[in-house]
């Protein structure tokens, strides 16, 4: 396996197709964290999203929202990650630009790396499952105090200035980088380096960083992983055991049925919760509360 890598992972907290590459990301994680460490850039995907809407509104005679409502489900239904499609159309009035999201991703790194991986996630979750306005200051700083960062210090870092700088430098990488679409990935090795670009399935960076061998998928394994990822969708569970999502979803069940999990319906796609904890509820708004069921199938044991 390769060893000494940096992996460059340029994103967008509102980007649909970067929400597609938490599976690989994950994968990454979890088997590589020896050998490749991955950090993030904010990209800044829209400064200005009103031309945007001008062309989905004159392209589908005034129906804009049902447009980029359609155009998500599509864009779920390649990458399998659950979305809230009509959620996220149904807070978007006031939406402008994606860089406000940004910079609260930069105000939570003031308070570390883990904070910032953290509170980047919860942004995706809040605005592809519940349909959270994450542009809005209110909910940027509800989802902080939500995930546990020091709200005092995350505002303050909006307020004086140091997250937006933050952000810049990190524009200006991309602009040195050449970088125009997210997502985009660039690999770092001591002779070379490799560009990934838009969204793709893991497979494709196993051909960079070399194979690893999969967990065995067991119970016990599912739920080690769950202890360092609390909250995790089918799909990123299949990419990480290598299964196909029907059978990582029986894994799952499995999992269930011993206590161990939580199964959640949202998005058009199914969570798993290791707990039943407050974290779970509180990134999805209220209306969009993810459904709880009991799993009663036979499954074989460890």
């Amino acid at each position: 396996m390769a060893t000494n890598l940096r992996l460059v992972w340029y994103t967008d907290p509102h980007s649909i197709w970067c929400w597609g590459c938490e599976p690989a990301i994950r994968r990454i994680e979890y088997l590589y964290s020896d050998a490749v460490d991955v950090e993030v850039r904010m990209g800044g995907l829209f400064e200005d999203f009103t031309p945007m809407r001008e062309y989905w509104t004159r392209m589908s005679g005034g129906r804009w929202k049902e447009s980029v409502a359609a155009f998500m489900e599509a864009v779920a239904g390649q990458h399998r990650m659950p979305m809230n499609a009509a959620a996220i159309a149904g807070n978007s009035d006031d939406f402008n630009s994606t860089w406000p999201a940004c910079i609260a991703v930069k105000a939570a790194e003031q308070q570390g790396r883990d904070a910032g991986w953290r509170y980047l996630r919860g942004l995706r979750e809040g605005f592809l499952l519940g349909g959270r306005p994450i542009h809005r200051r209110e909910i940027q700083v509800a989802i902080a105090s939500e995930l546990g960062l020091d709200a005092a210090k995350f505002t303050a870092a909006l307020d004086d200035g140091a997250a937006e700088r933050a952000f810049r430098e990190d524009l200006s990488e991309c602009r040195t980088e050449g970088v125009q679409g997210f997502p985009t990935f660039v690999i770092q090795g001591a002779h070379s380096n490799v560009r990934i670009e838009g969204y793709q399935p893991w497979e494709a960076f196993e051909h960079v960083l070399g194979r690893v061998p999969s967990p065995p998928p067991t119970a016990s394994s599912a739920l080690d992983f769950l202890g360092r990822y609390p909250r995790s969708a089918t799909r990123e569970v299949a990419t990480v055991f290598g299964l196909g999502d029907d059978e990582a979803e029986m894994l799952l069940d499995e999992l269930a049925v011993r206590g161990g999990a939580v199964r959640r319906e949202v998005g058009g796609g199914l969570l798993w919760d290791s707990t039943l904890g407050e974290r779970a509820h509180q990134l999805l708004s209220a209306p969009e509360r993810a459904v709880e069921s009991s799993i009663h199938r036979e499954l074989p044991q460890d």
